[in-house]
């Protein structure tokens, strides 16, 4: 029997911090992005947020207020039609490639200027902690992964109370991601707020979805029949301690500091997928194996191998899927048509074509 409240105040008190909710959360439209019509052509970071119909997201508790932008992107008329109770949506921590791609398939998309719900880093700065500062307190620490899956959540509240009519959008066909950090963050926002109908974690790597005591570091592995190397061997993983480091550690709270050995963690990661499973949520794992050692795509296939046996174990086996793509650190065009042919099928019943089964293995299948 799985105690998800255990579980859920083992993440709370030893990794991530407390999860906020319960805010009066409003919202206000401001039009279309003036620094859109700034941006030249060319190569410019493909994580800077610009462009789309900007909302402010405004945040009430205690007294207190804070606000943050999301940029939305919405479907043309002849494409939403396809959907009568409106639009399937897309939280994004940042922006994703394929955004052309889900418009044209009547997904609407909101991209979040993830850095004003908290700053990167220790400082722990932005909306969230305008609301709940860091403090010297268990109950007073909450890393910036947590904060950054609760401004994913506080967007979805500005769905239910309103925005979902403003941009014709079906508030039940929700879905976060987010790639690397934030595709840690995205396993993080599905765990804690139950609401998502989909979770996609992207790239997440260690403190998302790679187990922890799961090294692939120095094995080989024959990825050709994803166009790959016969013998693709696996440099430096992510470590424990780079997560512990000035760079990494303002995601966690001081707690997690304190594990010193990954055997030391008495929970796996497969807890965060386990936390979302319920019979009217799905969940899609991303990775990618060439060119992300870093990542550790082997200990993400472990991660979803653990938590798919509780999945078939409680019914909902297609529940949760993956797809492991050859290479690149991103949503790719082939991830977003599984993902929309995926949620289709599971969320409206759709005929789409998906190969399930497919969608249940990977590469790495045997290779352990």
């Amino acid at each position: 029997m799985i105690d998800r409240e255990e579980i859920r105040n083992f993440y709370e008190e030893n990794m991530y911090g407390v999860w906020r909710e319960g805010e009066k959360v409003s919202f206000e439209l401001l039009g279309e992005d003036p620094k859109a019509k700034e941006v030249k052509e060319g190569p410019r970071n493909p994580f800077e947020v610009i462009g789309g119909e900007l909302v402010k997201i405004c945040v009430e508790t205690d007294g207190r207020h804070a606000e943050f932008i999301v940029h939305a992107y919405l479907p043309k008329e002849e494409e939403r039609r396809r959907y009568p109770k409106g639009s399937p949506f897309v939280i994004c921590m940042h922006p994703v490639m394929p955004l052309d791609q889900a418009l044209s398939e009547g997904y609407a998309m909101f991209f979040m200027e993830e850095r004003q719900v908290a700053s990167d880093d220790i400082r722990h700065e932005g909306a969230f902690y305008e609301l709940y500062p860091y403090g010297e307190e268990q109950r007073e620490q909450t890393g910036v992964l947590m904060a950054w899956a609760w401004g994913a959540s506080k967007v979805l509240d500005a769905v239910y109370n309103g925005l979902g009519r403003t941009f014709d959008l079906d508030p039940d066909a929700s879905m976060v991601t987010g790639v690397s950090r934030w595709g840690k963050a995205t396993a993080v926002c599905g765990a804690f707020d139950r609401r998502f109908r989909m979770t996609i974690p992207a790239c997440s790597g260690a403190g998302g979805l790679a187990l922890y005591d799961h090294i692939s570091e120095g094995k080989t592995y024959d990825l050709s029949r994803i166009g790959g190397p016969e013998a693709y061997t696996y440099g430096k993983n992510e470590p424990l301690d780079c997560l512990q480091s000035d760079a990494e550690r303002g995601w966690f709270n001081d707690r997690f500091l304190e594990y010193k050995d990954p055997c030391d963690i008495p929970l796996g990661q497969e807890n965060l997928p386990i936390l979302a499973m319920s019979k009217d949520r799905f969940y899609f794992i991303i990775a990618a194996c060439m060119n992300e050692d870093w990542v550790n795509a082997p200990a993400m296939w472990q991660c979803y191998k653990k938590a798919d046996e509780v999945y078939r174990s409680n019914g909902l086996g297609d529940h949760l899927v993956v797809n492991f793509h050859k290479e690149g650190h991103a949503v790719t065009g082939e991830d977003m048509t599984l993902i929309i042919r995926y949620f289709n099928h599971m969320y409206y019943g759709m005929e789409t074509g998906i190969d399930m089964a497919a969608l249940k293995t990977s590469v790495f299948e045997g290779q352990e």
